[in-house]
């Protein structure tokens, strides 16, 4: 079986990578508001998701300083987010949010909804609606930014899971979470691979098993599946581990 293609960026400094990607999605996204549409753009959570929010609102702040376009945003959608309160210790995009603190009056950050609005079943359903309206059938998100796990997953988006992995939808409820609190809405393989680039960051020893299994195609990753379903999107493996 042919291994699937990916591109590499390669530094032993994961600070550097992450300065990298947020100049690159930067690049994208005054790109999308020069040819007069808002930008669409996937962040996710954890030290790297705020690593790379970080050095968005910055890079970003810099860039508007002399962007002469004042009439689009930036709509920044979340990979995942655990179903639970706003004001849970669990949630994770409130540091997300929190951390563009120079940016957010162009920004619309998309948030999964709650317990309160809901079950779980009617967040990923509300979240799957979102993307369709906002950004529309057919279009693209300017750059997608993940982490890939220990065990190769991405969102919340697992390997093995095959019903999640194959739907179509553009967000989905995920209940069996291996890592808790098992309920979350992610959003889908299919959706998340329509992207101009995608940029995956497997950074840490720890990611080294996982990484070397992707590389030799020997499964059906998740990463994998975002390939399956765009085998022309950019897919960058965003790495310190040489290999």
């Amino acid at each position: 079986m042919t291994a699937p293609s990916y591109q590499r960026l390669f530094d032993q400094s994961a600070e550097q990578l992450v300065t990298l990607v947020a100049d690159r999605t930067v690049a994208a996204i005054l790109h999308s508001w020069r040819e007069g549409r808002d930008s669409h753009i996937v962040i996710t959570g954890g030290r790297t998701g705020l690593a790379i929010a970080q050095a968005l609102d910055v890079t970003l702040f810099r860039a508007l300083s002399g962007e002469s376009s004042q009439a689009h945003t930036l709509h920044i959608w979340f990979s995942d987010e655990r179903f639970v309160d706003l004001a849970s210790e669990d949630r994770s995009d409130t540091s997300l949010v929190a951390a563009f603190k120079r940016s957010a009056d162009r920004i619309i950050f998309e948030r999964v909804g709650t317990p309160e609005h809901g079950d779980l079943e009617t967040a990923a359903a509300t979240y799957s609606r979102a993307l369709d309206e906002r950004i529309g059938d057919g279009k693209r998100f300017d750059a997608v930014i993940v982490s890939m796990g220990e065990d190769g997953h991405i969102a919340s988006l697992f390997p093995g899971h095959v019903d999640e992995l194959n739907s179509k939808n553009s967000a989905i409820a995920v209940d069996n979470s291996p890592k808790p609190p098992a309920q979350r809405v992610s959003i889908g393989a299919a959706r998340l691979a329509r992207a101009s680039a995608i940029y995956i960051f497997a950074v840490g020893e720890g990611k080294r098993a996982a990484l070397s299994e992707l590389l030799e195609g020997g499964h059906r990753s998740p990463i994998s599946m975002l390939r399956e379903n765009s085998p022309a999107t950019q897919i960058f493996i965003t790495t310190d581990i040489k290999i």
